[in-house]
């Protein structure tokens, strides 16, 4: 990690957003929230598109097709990059070119290259760069984060993830939608929680007989972490029933007992007990309650600004997120050699 640029002037940082999308609109909302942040230009190629969410957002900003211009023209303290994937790069270099922090959907690029490069970026401007990585922020993942001790040495993490869901049409072009879209988020989280990196993994991936998606929606995964953990990971993106939460459904296991999530209510830990032992009583891990309509969000918003205050590194710094890149490299690596993979940050 190197050091960043900070923002010490008087006013609200002032924001740029590429993308009217589905996030594109779901930051425009956060930043019209945070009292340090003011939305005064937004970027998107398709100009009916952005009209309406200026328009549905009810906000006065300048708008454009043109990112270049527009940071010559605005100087806009921070980018959020909610550009399709395959448009990461170009608008995270052309952000940081042009002296911006970025805060960026996941994931950071199309490939570990790609994103080792953004990185390279970041370095050689100065410039704050970050994941939303919004799991991280959840009160339940927070809630296993401060249990873990209670549970050491950890022994197994098993997080179960079952939805069908139809993402938008770039995910149709990638040959691994569920792992490049959406296991990225959970292989994150599990890093959060746990505070161990995968060292390799074994992983198959699947395409259901009535899947909707060109490339493969299921996959199971068993990654080696540090300390001796083992985390499986298994997952289908056009699951029938039993549905689990956006986060999946968790259980963690330790010499101290062993705790559960669904993703959605308070995790559970329960102490250990031998073989011939009565159950015994579990408790219930406090959370703080999360009101957002998009929980997680407004804590990665203000987690960036905090940095960008205080140089306070912050979650989902592009560094770290490598980390969490290589394990869905790794993942489709090992998908389509048939074999083990090493996790190579």
């Amino acid at each position: 990690m190197t050091a960043f640029a900070t923002v010490t002037g008087p006013g609200p940082l002032r924001a740029v957003i590429v993308g009217a999308g589905f996030m594109g609109r779901n930051w425009a909302r956060e930043i019209a929230l945070q009292d340090d942040t003011e939305l005064v230009g937004w970027v998107d190629l398709d100009e009916a598109a952005l009209r309406d969410a200026a328009k549905e957002a009810g906000l006065t900003v300048t708008l454009g097709t043109g990112l270049a211009a527009m940071l010559d023209d605005l100087r806009p303290d921070i980018v959020f990059n909610s550009s399709p994937p395959a448009a990461h790069r170009t608008v995270t270099t052309t952000a940081l070119e042009h002296g911006c922090a970025v805060l960026t959907e996941k994931p950071m690029a199309m490939s570990l290259s790609e994103a080792r490069e953004l990185v390279a970026v970041a370095e050689r401007t100065g410039r704050l760069l970050a994941v939303t990585q919004d799991r991280r922020q959840l009160s339940g993942v927070r809630a296993l984060q401060r249990a873990v001790a209670r549970l050491a040495p950890l022994t197994r993490l098993e997080i179960d993830f079952r939805l069908p869901h139809r993402a938008g049409p770039y995910v149709h072009l990638w040959d691994e939608p569920l792992l490049r879209e959406m296991a990225i988020h959970l292989f994150d989280a599990a890093r959060a929680v746990t505070g161990a990196d995968a060292k390799s993994v074994f992983c198959n991936t699947y395409r259901t007989p009535w899947s909707w998606y060109p490339g493969n929606d299921s996959a199971e995964a068993l990654f080696e972490m540090d300390g001796g953990l083992r985390f499986a990971f298994t997952g289908c993106w056009t699951a029938r029933s039993d549905f689990t939460s956006w986060t999946g459904s968790w259980y963690l296991e330790g010499a101290g007992g062993c705790a559960t999530w669904d993703g959605t209510n308070a995790p559970v830990l329960t102490p250990a007990r031998g073989e011939e032992q009565p159950e015994p009583p579990s408790e219930t891990l406090p959370v703080v309650p999360q009101p957002s309509a998009f929980p997680g969000l407004p804590e990665v918003l203000a987690g960036f600004v905090r940095a960008l205050r205080t140089g306070e590194v912050p979650d989902g710094e592009c560094h770290d997120n490598l980390r969490s890149l290589a394990m869905v490299e790794a993942a489709v690596a090992s998908a389509r050699s048939g074999s083990s993979a090493v996790v190579v940050v």
